[in-house]
């Protein structure tokens, strides 16, 4: 693996005590997981393919093939959802900001949809694009009674700002090959949707951290690390109490468990609690006493 290409794969990670964590300590993540890495944090689709096609040219065998099919699969999925077929038609949602209310406008194409975009800031003068705005394109089958009861959607393309093409799906298109049978708990293979990717330990039991429930639309949550292991094994998932959950907000300490969730660790990095809201910041203190007190870490 080029040194070239490994760094720059890993800096896609969001997290920068990540990133961090991986060049202090010398951990390397093993070539073939660096799929995962790509096909995850890739910050957008011709960019994602790239990379893909530079790792195609570092391997062998079952892995070169299964990514030679992998950008195979996504042309066809591309082509496919750009096809207007008749009985077809495409959805255009905009989310100007990540608490917008998503608006929906109907389309003949795919390309009606893209030249939409700058029509509906036009129209509302107050609306502008920003670099928290998402746009989803769906397409959809027209029902009648000639087709009879179908799921109406077919696959969806997301956008990023500039309508640059974040990633764009078929849902008649699995990705799980037929000897997969459904069984990815039990696969060792590096499959770029379901792998798990192990990372080192980065973060303190207690600490407060700022996380992302989803790459594509960025928006940033607040939470307090609960991991519980105890040897500091690298891990793909970070044990994250959100803030915002009602046993935090209500001060039910004793059922915090149940609002936990696992967080992928390069969407979680460590926060000050004085950069907290302050709302958030108290609740924090008050939880982070409460598991010191009845929890405590042992090292």
């Amino acid at each position: 693996m080029r040194k070239e290409l490994y760094d720059r794969i890993l800096s896609l990670l969001p997290s920068a005590d990540l990133k961090e964590t991986i060049q202090r300590t010398g951990y390397r993540v093993p070539d073939r997981d660096l799929l995962t890495v790509a096909w995850r944090y890739a910050p957008d689709y011709d960019t994602r393919l790239g990379l893909l096609r530079e790792l195609g040219e570092c391997f062998e065998g079952e892995l070169k093939n299964y990514i030679s099919g992998l950008i195979d699969t996504q042309r066809q999925i591309l082509e496919s959802f750009l096809h207007c077929e008749e009985g077809t038609v495409y959805e255009l949602f905009l989310k100007e900001t990540s608490d917008a209310y998503e608006e929906g406008n109907l389309c003949r194409s795919y390309e009606e949809a893209l030249r939409m975009i700058p029509l509906i800031y036009q129209e509302y003068p107050f609306c502008k694009e920003r670099e928290e705005t998402r746009y989803r394109i769906v397409k959809r089958r027209i029902l009648s009674d000639n087709t009879g009861f179908l799921e109406d959607e077919m696959g969806q393309a997301r956008l990023l700002p500039g309508k640059k093409l974040y990633d764009v799906e078929m849902y008649a298109y699995d990705h799980r090959p037929e000897e997969c049978e459904g069984g990815c708990l039990a696969c060792n293979f590096p499959c770029a949707y379901c792998h798990d990717v192990l990372f080192p330990a980065f973060l303190r039991y207690g600490e407060a951290v700022r996380y992302q429930r989803d790459p594509f639309l960025g928006k940033q949550a607040f939470g307090i690390c609960f991991d519980l292991q105890q040897d500091h094994a690298p891990c793909a998932d970070c044990y994250v109490i959100p803030l915002e959950s009602l046993p935090v907000c209500y001060h039910d300490f004793e059922n915090i468990h149940n609002a936990h969730q696992h967080i992928p660790a390069p969407l979680v990095e460590r926060i000050e609690p004085s950069a907290l809201p302050e709302k958030l910041r108290a609740d924090y203190e008050a939880c982070l006493a409460y598991i010191l007190e009845h929890w405590p870490k042992k090292e």
